[in-house]
């Protein structure tokens, strides 16, 4: 069973209260591996075990899509925001963060867009949509921030705007966790511990939310950065969560033994099924579905059966 805390326009506080150290990692190979696991190659595996086929054990390129384009820039705005308005608390007044975010985001989106034009060739998305979209999205966030800000003050959590935002400020951004034994990796978009010293997972999420529930590859994402940061500091996460930036919404699971076990079986079951099925093609079976046009095998080399095989009149 899935113990879970969801949050829906309420303010959810995670606040840091000290200064640690990150676990060291600079001997740990991070480059991509058929025997080193990492969430997003197991629910690859899980989604289509084709697609894993030609993405890790063939290699073949994959390609960048705008909307991991996206995902990018709006994690780089809010890590650099967070440093930036550490730096200079005073600028949280009135909309100077979110002007600034919008006028970074536009910078890098401008300077990407004119190295990278062929992302915006592709029919099915809208560019210009998208880049609106995501100026409302760190609107939104800026907004949030000032909400909590201003909470923790009428708390009493802190006695001045300056205080709650160091108070609010990540323990951790982009915090790199490699376990060894269970052979996987991964990167923590932020750890946030609170007044009570419990750290938070937090994954940030640009895409659309899945109404009330919370999609089985991220639930799988969650569960494995709890165990890897256990493994790595010592320390259970009390709640591992994504952060829907889109909206005034997080959704966090609770971290328990049960949690803990359920992501070593997912891992150890992997491997195992990877060790069984080594490097054969035939034994990576196709998924047609819905989501095949959006694979960068797509037709090249793949051919799904099925849904896109009758062709049109």
């Amino acid at each position: 069973m899935k113990e879970t805390q969801s949050t829906s326009n309420e303010v959810t506080y995670t606040v840091s209260v000290d200064t640690e150290t990150e676990p060291e990692t600079e001997d740990i190979d991070w480059t991509p591996s058929i025997n080193r696991l990492s969430p997003s190659k197991i629910n690859t595996f899980l989604h289509c075990p084709r697609q894993f086929y030609y993405k890790y054990i063939e290699k073949l390129p994959d390609q960048l899509t705008l909307h991991l384009f996206r995902g990018s820039i709006v994690h780089e705005i809010l890590e650099e925001l967070f440093e930036k308005e550490f730096k200079y608390p005073s600028r949280w007044r009135n909309a100077e963060p979110q002007e600034w975010a919008i006028l970074e985001f536009r910078k890098k989106w401008t300077e990407r867009k004119k190295k990278m034009p062929w992302l915006w060739k592709n029919p099915d998305i809208d560019g210009d949509r998208m880049e609106g979209e995501t100026i409302d999205l760190l609107v939104n966030f800026c907004h949030r921030v000032e909400k909590k800000l201003h909470e923790l003050m009428d708390w009493g959590v802190a006695r001045s705007k300056d205080m709650a935002f160091k108070q609010l400020k990540p323990t951790f951004s982009e915090m790199r966790v490699h376990n060894k034994e269970y052979k996987i990796m991964g990167i923590i978009d932020v750890i946030q511990k609170d007044f009570e010293g419990n750290i938070s997972i937090v994954d940030y999420k640009t895409s659309k939310r899945y109404g009330n529930w919370l999609p089985e590859s991220y639930y799988r994402q969650l569960i494995i950065y709890a165990l890897l940061y256990q493994e790595e500091t010592g320390i259970r996460p009390k709640f591992a969560g994504i952060d829907w930036l889109r909206y005034d919404d997080c959704y966090f699971v609770a971290i328990n033994d049960g949690v803990i076990e359920e992501a070593r079986d997912l891992i150890k079951g992997i491997h195992d099924e990877l060790k069984k099925r080594g490097d054969d093609i035939e034994q990576y079976e196709l998924v047609p579905q819905i989501l095949c046009k959006w694979c960068a095998f797509y037709k090249k080399p793949c051919e799904p059966k099925g849904i896109y095989s009758k062709k049109k009149k």
